[in-house]
């Protein structure tokens, strides 16, 4: 399986480095509005700026892992998150691939309550890819 888990600040018009001074926090990526995707597709550009923080494990890492990393990162940011301006949109992303035919997702309730905490309600939802004849 591969996993991806960030959160991410967007709706903001300035150079997104200005928030590590804000959150008192470095970002592990940014987005700049006009950067490109990749060197394969130059013409294909990001259309908003974006602060990243990241659970920065290994993509092969539990989903577990993912999110019980990134929730201590948030929680000690959590009185900074407050303070950012109302405009500001921000949440937790999360891509999760499997490969298995009955895949299942499962994160504990203390990780749950720990993200409800913060401000951030948790919900899922899944996209399954058929695998039969002509797919």
């Amino acid at each position: 399986m591969e996993h991806h888990v960030y959160f991410a600040i967007v709706g903001f018009d300035h150079d997104p480095a200005r928030l590590d001074v804000l959150l008192g926090q470095g970002a592990d990526d940014y987005w700049r509005e006009g950067d490109t995707y990749s060197d394969a597709f130059p013409d294909a550009q990001r259309r908003e700026n974006r602060w990243i923080l990241s659970s920065q494990l290994d993509e092969r890492a539990s989903h577990r892992d993912h999110f019980e990393k990134l929730l201590l990162k948030l929680q000690r940011l959590a009185p900074q998150l407050k303070n950012l301006p109302g405009d500001y949109r921000y949440g937790i992303g999360v891509s999760h691939y499997f490969f298995m035919d009955d895949p299942a997702f499962y994160l504990p309730d203390d990780i749950i309550e720990g993200f409800n905490a913060l401000g951030f309600d948790v919900t899922f939802d899944q996209l399954g890819i058929d695998n039969g004849p002509g797919n």
